[in-house]
């Protein structure tokens, strides 16, 4: 009996060590991912103390700045309601011009047409007139395409808010390519080259030449299409303040405007500035600096429309003139009736003219006053930089 109990006790103890080691095992296994996690999280990255939590961080320079720029925004209310303004503005002034440069250049082509008609071809002077006129329909044509581009760019600028550098460099040669043909027109009718003809020939290379170096990704192509460009258009102001082009190819002694139906006086103002500003608009590149460059495209449009209305009221007034008198004297006594009213429809339609230049005009006070809303902005700005920056540390 004694020994049956002492098998009995060792069975029975050592199924209780059995028991206890199986459950041991899972405690350990639990330990053991306690340490590991106790220690992973013993081990953490130091975490970079945040820049407003600091006390000195509100004075360092940089940080400054940065808050600043959050805090100050380049537009506020008044200047987002102007630029939302002009935005508008800008598809109805060039539709406005666009085909106030379309019809009175249908009208031109008629007129032409008739002129080309009554020449025969007996002389080789006879020759050079012809081919004088024609280079004078070419350049009308081409000024209806000018016309169609700027309503088609108004609307692309009204959608995207810029223009291609493509469409304005074609819009260049386009407009180098019309002035290149009035002034070869008008060296063939005349039979020689003076020096105004002339300098309305070489004007216009400078211009395609500018604006060719210019596509160049470069900054000295950029500053020599600037020269060119001013170059060219101080030969162009020359020529237009001292030669009517349109006179010599009509042969109507009337006040024609210059080449972009604006007066000869303004005209040539606004080429010279126009020039200038091209220059100053594509090297201010800054925020600073653009408020600049949209006073300089702000005088242009405003010398440019008043030239613009002027000149086409005056050509149109001179047109009803020479109707009235058609019965009697003037350039148009004999000839047919629809050239008399071919005549009547070119002073009507320079009405569309004028409403382009006034609309100019008003958008041009428009850009003045953007303008000195950039700049008060910068200055306030400036200013809050200033004290931010001489702010004693705590």
């Amino acid at each position: 009996m004694g020994k049956t109990k002492t098998k009995n006790t060792k069975r029975t103890s050592k199924t209780n060590t059995k028991n206890t080691k199986r459950t041991m095992k899972p405690k350990t296994k639990k330990a053991k991912i306690s340490k590991k996690t106790d220690k992973k999280a013993s081990i953490k990255k130091p975490v970079a103390p945040k820049l407003e939590a600091s006390k000195d961080a509100v004075f360092l320079k940089k940080s400054a700045v940065f808050e600043l720029e959050k805090s100050v925004p380049l537009l506020g209310t008044g200047g987002r309601d102007i630029k939302w303004i002009i935005r508008r503005f800008v598809p109805l002034t060039t539709t406005v011009m666009g085909i106030g440069y379309i019809l009175p250049n249908i009208a031109a082509i008629i007129i032409l047409s008739y002129v080309l008609s009554q020449i025969t071809i007996s002389s080789l002077y006879m020759i050079t007139q012809i081919s004088g006129i024609i280079l004078f329909l070419m350049a009308s044509i081409v000024m209806m395409i000018i016309g169609t581009a700027l309503i088609v760019g108004g609307m692309r600028y009204y959608k995207r808010s810029s223009v291609p550098k493509e469409t304005i460099f074609l819009s260049v040669l386009f407009a180098s390519f019309y002035l290149l043909c009035l002034g070869v027109g008008s060296a063939l009718l005349l039979s020689e080259i003076n020096l105004y003809v002339g300098l309305l020939i070489v004007g216009p290379i400078f211009i395609m030449i500018s604006a060719a170096i210019y596509m160049v990704p470069s900054l000295a192509s950029r500053l020599v299409g600037h020269v060119l460009g001013i170059v060219g258009g101080f030969l162009l102001s020359i020529a237009i303040f001292n030669f009517q082009t349109f006179g010599v190819a009509v042969g109507w002694s009337l006040p024609f405007p210059g080449p972009f139906m604006s007066m000869a006086v303004m005209e040539g103002i606004a080429m010279i500035l126009g020039s200038i500003a091209v220059a100053s608009y594509s090297t201010f590149e800054g925020r600073n600096e653009k408020p600049v460059a949209y006073v300089m495209l702000s005088i242009v449009g405003m010398v440019y429309g008043i030239g613009v209305f002027i000149g086409s009221l005056i050509l149109s007034f001179s047109f009803l003139d020479i109707v009235w008198k058609a019965p009697w004297v003037g350039p148009l006594h004999g000839t047919p009736n629809w050239v008399v009213g071919t005549t009547v429809f070119w002073s009507a339609s320079l009405i569309l003219l004028e409403i382009g230049g006034f609309l100019l005009i008003l958008f041009s006070c428009l850009g003045f006053k953007f303008a000195a809303q950039e700049f008060s902005r910068f200055y306030v700005a400036s200013n809050e930089v200033g004290k931010v920056e001489e702010a004693p540390p705590e």
